[in-house]
């Protein structure tokens, strides 16, 4: 929990069900972060909206936005009364926070005329914030536990839902190729929180290449992960339309005009093998052949004793066939359904000079 950051609530469906007591219309989305300590809190936001900068004094200085002039927490030389110059009214901080700046700072922003009394000058005090000193930082408001309105509150409702994300998928696909995919604006979020320009997206499960499609139209790397034979009839075909230009999903917000790669490869089965066989597998003749070579060459799971195996043979024959087929899955271990990076150059499992060298190359040993 110390890695614990939030757990964030998005609306992700906007009709109600009768299917059960309460319809049940959100999903949860817990945010981590590998180490805590190392984020830098105010590089933790959404991206940076020119838009938000809706003011223009025309003193040259540009748009910007106004900000509240107090912070969280209490600190005795951030705590001191103002007064605002129009009025003569004071102001404390409210309960439980403080001033932004010390009370020096702060006169030095009422000198620059940084610091706004609201918009008839008899509000509490506002700061400036010009966007041409800040869009270098390319990040902007903070986000908040509950998405739902984009532009105003920053909270997270007012995103796609998993019906709009299917009717994306039909306008690429020409029909639904995936069961409640993600919509990319939900994506597009996230990323904006927690990545720059060139940084890495790792996705370990890859699903319809939401987050990796999302990924390459923001500028982003990325790694997926999928073990699901529609990475090669929706994940992958997916990409390639995205790199050819799609505009579904994000493309018009972020100008998307197509562009960009990526490399797809897949792990050398070992025992993956055998569970291919077996998931296949029609016929008794057929199971009794795998169990054979399972015996002799298979990787059996650490937890079974092969001389057992041998004992239980009779049991093994009385088992009906979808029986036999569990048993036999249950044997193998699930740990080496590949082969390991380690073990790529011993000779039993024969793998090409190619491969090797692909391998070593992804992973930077070359």
């Amino acid at each position: 929990m110390d890695n614990f950051i939030a757990d964030v609530t998005w609306e992700s469906r906007k009709s109600i069900s009768s299917d059960g007591y309460i319809s049940e219309n959100n999903t949860h989305i817990l945010v981590y972060a590998k180490k805590l300590s190392a984020i830098e809190k105010n590089n933790f936001r959404l991206a940076l909206d020119i838009e938000s900068f809706a003011y223009d004094d025309n003193d040259g200085r540009g748009k910007y936005r106004l900000e509240p002039f107090d912070a969280p927490g209490i600190r005795q030389n951030l705590s001191y009364s103002i007064k605002n110059p129009n009025t003569g009214e004071e102001y404390i901080p409210p309960q439980g926070r403080c001033w932004r700046t010390d009370y020096d700072n702060y006169i030095a922003y009422l000198d620059d005329n940084r610091i706004r009394f609201g918009a008839s000058g008899t509000a509490r005090p506002q700061l400036k914030t010009y966007y041409d000193e800040v869009k270098d930082l390319g990040k902007g408001k903070a986000t908040s536990t509950i998405w739902h309105d984009v532009e105003q509150s920053i909270i997270w409702q007012d995103l796609d839902t998993n019906t709009n994300a299917t009717k994306d998928q039909v306008e690429i696909f020409g029909k639904s190729v995936f069961t409640n995919p993600k919509p990319e604006d939900l994506i597009q979020r996230a990323i904006e929180l927690s990545t720059n320009e060139g940084d890495y997206v790792l996705d370990f499960f890859m699903g319809s290449a939401t987050t990796q499609a999302v990924a390459l139209k923001m500028g982003r790397k990325f790694i997926g992960c999928e073990q699901m034979d529609y990475i090669e009839t929706v994940s992958i075909p997916r990409l390639e339309k995205v790199i050819a230009g799609e505009q579904s999903g994000i493309s018009k917000a972020v100008n998307w005009q197509g562009g960009g790669s990526f490399v797809y490869c897949e792990l050398a089965k070992l025992n993956q093998s055998f569970v291919d066989e077996i998931e296949a597998a029609q016929e008794e003749k057929v199971l009794a052949e795998i169990y054979g070579r399972m015996k002799k060459s298979g990787y059996i799971s650490y937890k079974v004793n092969p001389k057992v195996i041998d004992e239980a043979a009779g049991d093994y024959a009385a088992l009906s066939f979808d029986d036999k087929k569990r048993f036999l899955m249950e044997l193998l271990d699930k740990n080496l359904l590949y082969v390991n990076t380690c073990d790529m150059d011993d000779e039993e499992y024969a793998i090409s000079n190619t491969d090797k060298a692909f391998t070593k190359s992804f992973y930077g040993e070359a």
